[in-house]
């Protein structure tokens, strides 16, 4: 299985991307930088940014470290938490000389007083959007409404941000010219320019990451800090985020902007990102190539550096990037110095899951990654419960993807399994027949409920096609360890117990049986009725031939005639049924409906089928003879 990290080995190609952006950070004219790497939630911008990090990694003359909003945004500050990380990362890592430390002692020193002074966030709001401020308090006028605010250390935190600002007014790193907001915020700028200088840094480059998963204040508190503070001489900052979800905290942070002002979003940050670069989704060959990898990846553990070495070869066997060269199982043995013919059936299914999630999960790597794990999740769970031996892997994929984005087919899968005796599914039968009689397949995959109003029955003969084929298997183990709940292989365990009697009873057919039950049957109430109902249901479908009435529909029939609710439920299934597998049993049986809104559906159930030339002759003509005793107009 697959974690959710970034990681160093390149699976998705993107080694090019980050090349790209060490190549725009190394030239020095247009430092101070900011890069914008963009894409949707698990594109793998993590992955860009780990890549570029570990090409810096070597390189003496560059200071680069990541930054991980997310994490700080519920303990402090998140501004501040930037600010204090570049500090400390420039002091931890360069030069321990004199300068060093007294540049950064001063630096920490000039956050604590912003972050006392409460109104850093203000501050940045207000020179971001233009406007004037003329009139900043002083030192003595902050401590004094610091002191109203916080009150007089009757809390810990509160007190020790008033005695920062009592020491600061002896202290000499603070000037007189100093104590205001925007002074030490060009303070901060000087001594940060000069404190780089001293660390013998050319470039440092700041990794801002998950910036999108961040509440809107967090976010902008970020943004502002490397606008405000940050953004000096010799700093480039790569910005990893959803634009989207940017423009969205913007939005947020200025609620009271006027329509006209609807394109301020994107221009704010377009102001902040100079050089955005858009991480792109996968393809349908690139998808299959990323679960190859997947799998090979899994296929190949503990062994990470064979894994590096294979994708650094495929990536040189390409002719060119754009070269849409498929990673074949014969390459992969190419590279391998073993046997690894066990290899060979796994690689296959990147074949059968590569359209499908390129385009339902529209090739985002994490999506994909994700589907992986609960595969292999059920495969486990399957070897747990002893049945490795009666789950395949393929077979198990397959499934799985039309679980995944068609549950409303999968469910009436579900159902035909756990109530046939083999385990087969005729609706997945009817979707892997062949192209032949598609027009008459059509009409038994509408009459089957193969396709919802949302599905397309085109995308699920796609699916169908797909190898291997279910349709003669037992898909009892595969449904078992794929509920979240247990599953039932037998109706009755669906059924409140007082019920299962009664149902037994109704699925034998028998009157004198039935009989027995009359009170129970009358005392139903709708709830209980309706699910004694779906059970005969369930076992009614699975008959397909009506012409001789099955036992379940008699019982379905006596059941109906206590319960006149369920009448129309009961036309609508037998309307469901092709005219075909009709006998006179079913027509006959029908006459005890006594409901009106049930009379009028008959009537229109006996005019399609008396207008269906493929309609038995001995039904057509008992329902000539029943159609007059029916009422015209609206029955009531």
């Amino acid at each position: 299985m697959w974690n959710d990290k970034e990681t160093a080995i390149d699976l998705l190609g993107h080694r090019r991307i980050a090349q790209t952006i060490v190549e725009i950070i190394r030239e020095e004219e247009l430092r101070p930088l900011t890069i914008g790497i963009h894409g949707n939630w698990g594109a793998g911008k993590t992955s860009v940014l780990s890549l570029i990090e570990a090409e810096f990694a070597a390189d003496e003359k560059t200071l680069c470290f990541t930054f991980n909003g997310w994490l700080y945004e519920g303990y402090q500050d998140t501004k501040s938490a930037l600010m204090e990380a570049v500090v400390h990362q420039l002091m931890a890592k360069r030069s321990v000389s004199t300068q060093v430390v007294d540049l950064g002692k001063s630096l920490l020193k000039r956050i604590n007083w912003l972050k006392t002074a409460k109104v850093a966030g203000s501050l940045a709001l207000n020179v971001a959007t233009g406007f004037s401020w003329a009139a900043i308090a002083g030192l003595p006028e902050l401590l004094s409404i610091t002191k109203t605010v916080l009150g007089k250390k009757e809390d810990k935190d509160s007190a020790t941000s008033i005695d920062v600002l009592e020491a600061a007014k002896d202290d000499e790193w603070l000037k007189p010219e100093e104590a205001t907001v925007p002074a030490q915020i060009q303070a901060f700028r000087n001594e940060l320019k000069q404190l780089i200088k001293a660390s013998t840094v050319e470039r440092l480059v700041i990794l801002v990451d998950d910036l999108d998963r961040c509440l809107p204040a967090a976010v902008i508190d970020v943004l502002e800090a490397i606008k405000l503070f940050l953004f000096v001489e010799g700093t480039v900052f790569v910005i990893a985020a959803d634009e989207q979800m940017i423009e969205y905290a913007v939005r947020r942070h200025f609620p009271e902007l006027p329509v006209s002002q609807a394109e301020y979003t994107k221009h704010y940050l377009e102001k902040l990102i100079q050089i955005p670069i858009r991480v792109p989704s996968l393809n349908q060959l690139q998808t299959q190539n990323y679960i190859r990898f997947l799998l090979l990846q899994n296929f190949l553990l503990p062994d990470k550096q064979l894994i590096t070495e294979i994708c650094t070869a495929f990536e040189t066997s390409r002719q060119t990037p754009y070269d849409n060269k498929e990673l074949s199982f014969e390459f992969v043995a190419s590279q391998l110095t073993f046997p690894c013919h066990d290899l060979q059936p796994v690689l296959r299914i990147a074949d059968q899951l590569g359209s499908t999630l390129a385009k339902e999960l529209r090739g985002n790597p994490r999506n994909i990654k994700r589907f992986l794990n609960t595969l292999f999740l059920r495969h486990r769970v399957a070897k747990i419960y002893g049945l490795e031996q009666r789950v395949e892997l393929r077979v198990l994929a397959k499934l799985m993807l039309i679980e995944r984005f068609y549950p409303e087919t999968y469910e009436q899968i579900v159902n035909e399994v756990v109530e046939a005796e083999d385990g087969r599914s005729p609706l997945v039968l009817g979707l892997e027949e062949k192209d032949e009689n598609e027009e008459q397949k059509s009409k038994a995959g509408k009459r089957k409920g193969i396709a919802s109003e949302n599905t397309s029955e085109e995308e699920l003969r796609e699916w169908g096609k797909l190898e291997p084929p279910l349709s003669t298997l037992d898909l009892k183990p595969y449904i078992f360890i794929s509920r979240e709940r247990a599953v039932s292989f037998k109706a009755s365990d669906d059924l409140p117990h007082a019920l299962v009697p009664v149902y037994e009873a109704l699925v034998g057919g028998h009157r004198i049986a039935i009989a027995k039950y009359e009170p129970e049957l009358r005392a139903l109430d709708p709830t209980q009725a309706r699910q004694l109902f779906n059970a005969l249901k369930k076992l009614v479908l699975k008959s397909g031939n009506w012409r001789t009435l099955p036992k379940p529909l008699e019982g379905l029939f006596y059941l109906v005639q206590r319960q006149p609710s369920l009448e129309l439920p009961l036309v609508e299934l037998i309307s469901s049924v092709a005219v075909t597998d009709l006998g006179i049993g079913v027509i006959s049986n029908l006459t005890s409906i006594k409901t009106p809104e049930g009379k009028k559906a008959i009537k229109i159930l006996y005019e399609n089928i008396e207008q269906n030339p493929d309609a038995d002759s001995k039904v057509k003509e008992l329902i000539k003879q029943l159609i007059p005793t029916l009422p015209d107009g609206n029955f009531h």
